[in-house]
C-alpha cells in the first residue's frame, strides 16, 4: 500500500508539475462534492478539518502535496550536535493519513540552549537539535544527532567551539606552563583564574554592533571569507579555539581556569573578529547545518516552504546587556528577527511540568525546580494556575549559584595535583597531555556519574606512562582514589546546592505557601548522588517533600524552549522582578528633602528643580504580570526646532531597599531612544515661556519583563506610536 501511495504521488509530481493554482484555493484533479465555504472536498474534511483553525494546512499546490506526501516518512528522524548549546526542532508532521501540506505559514520551531559544562581538557558544552509534531507530548520531541566532523558516530550534542585557523594550541598552552612551573603557591594553569573578570573596556570589543567589523558570512565548511573557520567536531584537538562561546559574551562572567584570555584576544585580533560576531559565526553554521540537514531529509521543496521560529534560552542570572547581545548575535547569525527568548530555569519548567502525568499534578501545588547545569544551578519556584492548557506563576523570586558539575571537575583537578605533587602534575600537563586527557574523561564518565555517598566503592584513575609513586598511590599507570577521596570532591559542591535549595523553600514558606516537590532537570540534575543527598538532607525539616527527575533532564532546557516556541504565547503568567527598575527624573525642589547639590534653574518652567530623583516603578520582588506593561510616565519640555527623538535611561539597583536618587548603587542598563515623529500633532502642545515658545509632550513607555530580556514600546494617550530601541551599556 505504501509503495502504491509513494508510486501515485511520483506520477503526480511529473503529471501536474505545470499545474497553476490561485493561492489559497486547492486543486484536486478528481470531481467529487465539495464544502462550500472552504472549497474542500467533503469526504476529505474530516482529515484535515479537526479544528476551525486547520483548514488552511491543505496543499494550495497539487504537486507540491505530491512531492511531501512522497517524501514525508511516518515519524522524522533527524541527527545532532555537541558542546552545552541545545538545539530542539519541532516539525509540524506530515504524514500519509493527513493531506496535510506545510506552507509558508506553517513553521519549524528550534530551540537553542546555550550551556557551558566544561572540564579541562575534556569539553562537554553541547547543543542539540530536536522536533516533534504533539506539543502535548514532552517526551516526542526527537533530537539531531549527526554533526560535521563527528566521524559518523552519533551525539546529541555539538561542541560549542569555533576555530578561524590561527595559532596553534600547544605552543601557547606550553609557555604558560612552563611560566607557572615554579609557582609554588598559586601553580595556576592559564594566564587567568577562574574568579578573575573580564572587564568592558578589554581589548577586544564584547559588541560587533558598535565596532567596524565586518560579519562575514559562513557555513558549515566555510566560505572564501572565512575559509579557514571550523566549528564543532571539526575543531582539531592541536588547535587553539575559542570556547565558553556563552561566557564570552557577559562580561560579568567569571571564566575557568583552561581558558586563556590571551589566545582569545590574538585569536579574534588575527582573524578581524570579536566576540560577538565569532558567536554569530558559529550559530550561523548552526543554524545552515539544521538546514541542511532538514532539506537532506525531506528536500528543499520542503525546507523552502516553511519559516522557522527560533526560541532561545538564555541564564536566569545574566545581565540584561549580555542577553540582548545574545539575541543580536542570533539576529545576524540570520535566524530571524522575531526570535523568542526564555530563561533556562523557566524553559526546564515548562517541559518537567508537562512531561509529570496531570493526575500527579494540580492547581495550587508549587513546585521548585532546580535547573543543575555545568557551570550554575538555578532555582525557580512555580505555583500552578491551570493545567489544560499549562499556566503557571512564580512564586518566589529565583536565586542561583556558580556551583555546577563543572567545579566538579575542577576539584578533582586539584585533588590530582595535590596527591602527585606539583612538579609532577606540571609535567603530566605539558609532556603527557593525552594521559591527562584520559584521567579527566575517566573522571568524567564513571567516577562523577556513578558515585554513590552511601557506597565504600574506590577507583583506579588511568594515568599510563607516569612514574611509579607507591607514596601517592600511583601504581602501575593508576592512581588509587577512594571512597573519601571522591567525598571530599563532592561535598562542598552539594553543600551549596543544598544550602540554595533550603533557602528558596524558605522563601516560600515566608509567603505562607509551602512546596510540593523539588524537581531537579539539567546535566547535574541527572546525578542519582545529587538527588539522594538532597532527599536526605530535605527530608530532615520538610519530610513531605519529594525530589523528582523527569525523564531527559539533561535536554529538559531545550525541550521546554521548543514547548514555548510551540505554544506561541506565555506560560508563565507572573514573574518575580530580579531587581528595581525605574528612571532618574527631575522634580519641583524641596528643601525639606532635597539637598543643595541637586538644585537647579528649569528655563522653559521658569522654576527651581531636583535633578536625578528616581521614580522606580518596578521594586525588586514585585509579582510583574507577564502581558501588562509597567508603564513610565514623563512629560518633556523641547525646543521647536526639535527633531522629534528623545533618549531615556533605564536605571536598575539589586540591593533590597532602593534609594531615593542617583548614587553609587544604581546604575544605567541600557538607553531607551524613542521615534516620536509618528505622534500627531495635536498630542503636542505649545506652551510659551520667558524665553519663547516651546512644546510639551506628555508620553509613557512601556515595558515588559519577559522570560529572557525586557521589550519596550512608546504610547500616547494609551496609542502605540513610533519604535524604541534600545542601548545596552
Amino acid at each position: 500500500l505504501v509503495s502504491v501511495a509513494n508510486g501515485a504521488a511520483a506520477w503526480l509530481l511529473t503529471s501536474h508539475a505545470n499545474t497553476h493554482v490561485k493561492p489559497n484555493q486547492p486543486h484536486f484533479t478528481h470531481g467529487d462534492t465539495r464544502d462550500s465555504r472552504t472549497g474542500y472536498p467533503l469526504h476529505l474534511r474530516s482529515h484535515v478539518t479537526g479544528d476551525e483553525g486547520t483548514h488552511d494546512r491543505i496543499s494550495l499546490h497539487f504537486a507540491t502535496l505530491a512531492a511531501c506526501f512522497y517524501l514525508a516518512p511516518d515519524d522524522f528522524h533527524l541527527s545532532t550536535i555537541d558542546d552545552n548549546i541545545l538545539i530542539s526542532i519541532q516539525v509540524l508532521r506530515i504524514t500519509r493519513a493527513t493531506l496535510i501540506m506545510a506552507r509558508p505559514t506553517d513553521h519549524v520551531v528550534i530551540g537553542i540552549d546555550f550551556g557551558t559544562t566544561f572540564s579541562g581538557f575534556v569539553h562537554n558544552d553541547r547543543v542539540a537539535v530536536s522536533y516533534s509534531a504533539k506539543p502535548d507530548a514532552p517526551d516526542d520531541i526527537k533530537v539531531i544527532k549527526s554533526w560535521p566532523g563527528g566521524n559518523n558516530v552519533l551525539h546529541d550534542k555539538v561542541p560549542s567551539e569555533i576555530t578561524y585557523g590561527v595559532m596553534p594550541r600547544l605552543a601557547d598552552e606550553r609557555k604558560v606552563l612552563e611560566d607557572d612551573a615554579g609557582d609554588s603557591q598559586h601553580n595556576k594553569l592559564n594566564t587567568i583564574t577562574p574568579t578573575r573578570k573580564r572587564k568592558a573596556d578589554d581589548a577586544f570589543d564584547l559588541s560587533v554592533f558598535k565596532t567596524p567589523t565586518s560579519t562575514r558570512k559562513a557555513n558549515a565548511s566555510g566560505t572564501k571569507d572565512n575559509a579557514q573557520m571550523r566549528w564543532g567536531f571539526e575543531v582539531r584537538t592541536d588547535e587553539s579555539r575559542l570556547s565558553c562561546l556563552k561566557l564570552l559574551l557577559d562580561p560579568d562572567q567569571s571564566l575557568p581556569e583552561f581558558v586563556s584570555l590571551d589566545s582569545i584576544k590574538q585569536q579574534l585580533a588575527t582573524s578581524e573578529k570579536n566576540v560577538s560576531s565569532a558567536v554569530a559565526d558559529y550559530l550561523r553554521a548552526l543554524f545552515d547545518h539544521t538546514k541542511e540537514m532538514l532539506q537532506r531529509q525531506y528536500g528543499e521543496l520542503f525546507v523552502s516552504t516553511i519559516s522557522f521560529r527560533v526560541v532561545l534560552t538564555v541564564p536566569a542570572v545574566w545581565s540584561d546587556a549580555a542577553k540582548d547581545a545574545t539575541l543580536k548575535a542570533a539576529k545576524t547569525a540570520g535566524m530571524g528577527e522575531n526570535i523568542i527568548t526564555i530563561s533556562e530555569p523557566e524553559a526546564a519548567a515548562v517541559y518537567a511540568l508537562q512531561s509529570i502525568q496531570h493526575n500527579r499534578l494540580s492547581v495550587g501545588q508549587n513546585f521548585t525546580v532546580i535547573d543543575a547545569g555545568g557551570g550554575t544551578v538555578d532555582l525557580i519556584t512555580y505555583a500552578i494556575r491551570q493545567l489544560t492548557p499549562l499556566r503557571l506563576e512564580e512564586v518566589a523570586r529565583g536565586t542561583g549559584e556558580c556551583c555546577g558539575a563543572v567545579f566538579l571537575n575542577t576539584a578533582f583537578e586539584k585533588w590530582v595535583q595535590k596527591k602527585i605533587g606539583n612538579k609532577a602534575f606540571h609535567s603530566l600537563r605539558l609532556d603527557h597531555p593525552k594521559t591527562w586527557l584520559t584521567a579527566s574523561q575517566f573522571f568524567e564518565d564513571y567516577v562523577k556519574r556513578k558515585f554513590d555517598p552511601a557506597s565504600d566503592e574506590s577507583w583506579s584513575i588511568p594515568l599510563p606512562g607516569l612514574d611509579q609513586n607507591p607514596a601517592a598511590g600511583l601504581e602501575g599507570g593508576y592512581l588509587f582514589m577512594s571512597a573519601s577521596d571522591v567525598e571530599s570532591i563532592f561535598e562542598p559542591i552539594l553543600g551549596k546546592v543544598i544550602s540554595l535549595v533550603d533557602r528558596q523553600i524558605r522563601s516560600v514558606q515566608d509567603l505562607g505557601e509551602t512546596v510540593s516537590a523539588l524537581i531537579l532537570v539539567g546535566g547535574f540534575g541527572q546525578s542519582a548522588c545529587l538527588a539522594k543527598c538532597l532527599h536526605w538532607q530535605i527530608s530532615k525539616s520538610s519530610p513531605s517533600i519529594g525530589v523528582l527527575q523527569p525523564l531527559n533532564a539533561w535536554t529538559a532546557v531545550v525541550r521546554g524552549a521548543v514547548l514555548r516556541g510551540l505554544e506561541g504565547q506565555e506560560l508563565v503568567l507572573s514573574r518575580k522582578a530580579r531587581r528595581h527598575y525605574g528612571i532618574a527624573a527631575s522634580q519641583d525642589f524641596d528643601e525639606r528633602i532635597h539637598s543643595a547639590d541637586v538644585k537647579y534653574w528649569d528655563h522653559f518652567q521658569q522654576c527651581w528643580k531636583a535633578k536625578d530623583q528616581m521614580q522606580w516603578y518596578i521594586k525588586k520582588g514585585e509579582t510583574v504580570p507577564s502581558d501588562e506593561p509597567i508603564l513610565f510616565s514623563f512629560y518633556r519640555c523641547f525646543s521647536m526646532a526639535f527633531n522629534k527623538h528623545a533618549s531615556n535611561e533605564l536605571i536598575v539597583c539589586e540591593d533590597d531597599d532602593a534609594p531615593s536618587q542617583l548614587n553609587a548603587r544604581t546604575r544605567t542598563i541600557c538607553v531607551m531612544q524613542s521615534d516620536l515623529t509618528d505622534v500627531p500633532a495635536p498630542k503636542w502642545h505649545q506652551k510659551h515661556g520667558l524665553n519663547g515658545p516651546y512644546k510639551r509632550l506628555n508620553y509613557k513607555l512601556g515595558m515588559q519583563i519577559e522570560s529572557g530580556g525586557l521589550s519596550f514600546d512608546l504610547r500616547v494617550d494609551d496609542v502605540t506610536y513610533g519604535k524604541v530601541t534600545t542601548t545596552f551599556d
